[in-house]
């Protein structure tokens, strides 16, 4: 295995992970497991011995001297739209992830915040659930009721929002559906 081409896999990470806006935190991860391979190579004990490399990061390296690839790159690879892959970079992974965004409010919501329709396609769906995701307060425990009120006010068929805000992960809620919060 190459290591040159883990790190490559890192700094891709971190670039999609700043283009998707979710946590600075997992891009400077990302880019701290680059910079570490790039200077320590890959030896797992090396870098289990570092600050700031984390049991996801060692994981990630395991994997990719096992296999070659990183299954969570490619996840990360597939939520980047055709048109930014070639040219996305660490340096313009914020603009070019607000520019998309804005694409995606000027396609599919209203200019009062409604939803004019919930996508098919998975990367265009995930987009839009982020977006809807962001009228939930993050460390705040929601009733069924109270996710309703706010869908409703969204979109009217709040049942397929709620199970798909779900189901990508931007909601989690106990088993027996009472209480649901934002995941972070």
């Amino acid at each position: 295995m190459d290591k040159s081409e883990l790190v490559r896999l890192f700094g891709e990470m971190a670039a999609a992970e700043i283009f998707i806006g979710d946590s600075p935190f997992k891009s400077r991860t990302y880019l701290l497991a680059a910079e570490s391979v790039e200077k320590y190579g890959l030896d797992v004990d090396t870098l289990k011995s570092l600050n700031g490399i984390g049991k996801a990061v060692l994981n990630k390296t395991k994997e990719y001297i096992e296999t070659g690839k990183i299954k969570k790159h490619d996840y990360l690879m597939e939520l980047i739209p055709t048109k930014y892959k070639k040219t996305l970079t660490l340096e313009n992974a914020k603009n070019l992830g607000k520019e998309w965004k804005l694409e995606i409010k000027k396609r599919f919501f209203n200019g009062d915040g409604t939803l004019k329709l919930l996508p098919a396609k998975h990367l265009m769906k995930f987009y839009v659930l982020k977006e809807i995701s962001s009228h939930f307060k993050q460390r705040h425990i929601y009733t069924e009721t109270e996710v309703n009120e706010i869908l409703l006010r969204i979109y009217d068929d709040n049942v397929t929002l709620r199970r798909c805000l779900i189901d990508y992960g931007f909601l989690a809620r106990t088993k027996d559906g009472s209480e649901y919060k934002r995941r972070d």
